[in-house]
């Protein structure tokens, strides 16, 4: 037996470490998930895996964005003395294995790709001392200075993986449990910008989409409620919809029939979707027998250029058609706009204004596009000459000054809005998910005046929103003195914070009241906003540029 140490961020569950931690515990493996969700986690995180004493500790680099915290990790390790394997995996770590490995000595070697059973090779290779370049899905250092790259890993058959471990107390939403879990793992779309796409690229000629059966995503749902009181499932999938709306009716429709028949108790789902998946039948499906109390839409921009150069397959007309069919629905929707891209044009940006102003009642955060590492887009801006930096981040200029300024007085005014420690587009998407928690659970004790008032502080900070980029884009289209921007950017940063502090306030207010009427638990914004959205998992719309 050997003990491994998982290093990764724990504010949600982490699936794909706890699919490692299953495995390992069924070959025989001893391991310990140690959460390093932010930079204060350092020392305590760095302490708990020393004191574990693993053979190998095997560190999470999903995201790019935070990089150099994990690799500062690595070294503080062997700063510290410690002698064993440390290995790294993860979407960035599979595209940047040889940079990483080239620069990084510390690190022993990276898991590419999927690395439920390459962790557990690895694992009973280190502990026997045997030959590491057998293994398929590694990256490591060669005898002669450079890397060596095995042959590609076999994708892991879903059916036959252990689930994933559940330790440790779950997340609670007014005393009702929310976790994570897939049905599915893989993407069939081929978005320009998404690093998760060209990730599963990289399983050709294997399957880049395997779905489970829906007898055993049910046992698993029903056995996560009788053992965890989970009532509130999040689902991960990449793809949560397979492609065609028939043949979601039918896969919805089934695992709903599963779970009645197994006699589960009230629960509720958590999905996302792409503005194509938005279809009368699946929707009814989806929110009056799989109880859905949000659905995150991956509307990404409704500019025709914007959808064209992000490959997103949806014409800008579906956007407004899937906000009108979850409006009569009455679900709970949010979604986020890459508002700036590499292509994008004043009148690109005016087009998703007004679309906040349409969809203002959902919740929503806007950002610019990153290159993120293995993507076409990356390709794209290196092949036309447009980037600078090198593999840990990749940065690039907009398509013309005059988008550079729209920019730069965006960033400067939102930046604490969209991404700042306590960003209020992201919190009163929790705000949003307590009432809907309120009313689907305990619907005698939340008054309707509670549901319109979410809905309302939704649409005060949109239209807000909406307010502030308009002003800006006259500003810059007028040709104010440039020496005027300072000046301009922190009188928009002066209204948007007022306009915040009120609806902050008042959002409170919100949680009090659904607090002291249901009377059990604490609301999810007390807690932090648990039910991460894509923008909180991958910040694939951070602002920094």
């Amino acid at each position: 037996m050997a003990r491994v140490a998982l290093v990764g961020p724990e504010i949600e569950e982490n699936l794909s470490l706890r699919y490692i931690a299953s495995s390992l515990k069924a070959a025989g493996h001893e391991s310990d998930i140690v959460p390093f969700n932010q930079a204060l986690d350092f020392t305590f995180a760095l302490e708990r895996v020393l004191s574990f004493e693993p053979a190998i500790v095997g560190i999470s680099l999903a995201f790019q964005w935070r990089a150099n915290d994990f690799l500062a990790f690595a070294v503080a390790l062997r700063e510290r003395g410690y002698q064993g394997h440390i290995t790294m995996g993860g979407h960035f770590a599979t595209f940047a294995a040889k940079d990483i490995l080239l620069d990084f000595p510390e690190i022993s070697s990276i898991c590419r790709q999927e690395a439920e059973e390459t962790m557990v090779a690895l694992t009973n290779a280190v502990l026997s001392n045997g030959k590491l370049e057998d293994i398929a899905g590694l990256a490591l250092h060669a005898a002669d200075g450079g890397v060596t790259i095995t042959p590609h890993p076999a994708l892991p058959d879903l059916a036959k993986l252990p689930r994933p471990d559940r330790r440790g107390v779950p997340a609670q939403c007014f005393g009702h449990g929310i976790s994570p879990l897939v049905s599915s793992r893989g993407c069939y779309a081929n978005c320009s910008f998404c690093c998760i796409a060209a990730w599963h690229e990289q399983s050709l000629p294997g399957k880049r989409y395997r779905i489970r059966d829906i007898e055993d995503v049910a046992d698993e749902m029903v056995e996560m409620q009788k053992e965890r009181a989970i009532d509130i499932f999040v689902f991960h999938d990449d793809n949560f919809f397979v492609p065609g709306h028939k043949r979601n009716f039918e896969r919805f429709s089934a695992l709903a029939d599963a779970l009645e028949k197994r006699g589960i108790g009230p629960y509720a789902t958590v999905v996302k979707a792409r503005p194509t998946d938005v279809d009368p039948k699946v929707f009814d499906v989806l929110k009056h027998r799989l109880h859905c109390i949000r659905a995150y839409i991956g509307i990404e921009t409704d500019a025709d250029q914007g959808l064209e150069t992000l490959r997103r397959w949806s014409p800008a007309k579906q956007n407004r058609k899937s906000i009108d069919l979850v409006r009569k629905l009455d679900l709970y929707t949010c979604f986020n706009i890459l508002l700036f891209d590499p292509d994008t044009t004043i009148e690109d940006i005016e087009t998703n204004i007004a679309f906040f102003r349409y969809a203002s009642e959902f919740p929503s955060n806007f950002g610019r596009v990153e290159l993120y590492a293995g993507t076409p887009l990356l390709h794209r801006m290196q092949q036309e000459g447009r980037t600078r930096g090198d593999y840990m981040q990749w940065d690039y200029d907009l398509s013309s000054p005059v988008m550079e300024r729209v920019f730069s007085l965006s960033m400067a005014a939102f930046h604490e809005r969209n991404f700042g420690n306590n960003a209020l587009s992201n919190r009163i998407m929790g705000t949003r998910f307590d009432v809907e928690v309120g009313r689907h659970f305990h619907p005698g004790a939340v008054k309707a005046d509670w549901v319109r008032e979410g809905k309302t502080l939704s649409s005060i900070l949109s239209n807000d929103g909406a307010d502030a980029l308009e002003k800006i884009v006259n500003y810059v289209r007028r040709e104010a003195p440039r020496s005027e921007d300072e000046d301009f950017a922190r009188t928009i940063a002066d209204g948007l914070r007022a306009t915040e502090d009120r609806i902050r306030s008042r959002a409170k207010d919100l949680a009090r009241a659904l607090r002291d009427a249901i009377g059990r638990g604490e609301p999810l914004t007390e807690l932090g906003d648990l039910v991460a959205t894509p923008l909180q998992e991958a910040r694939q719309i951070q602002l920094a540029g």
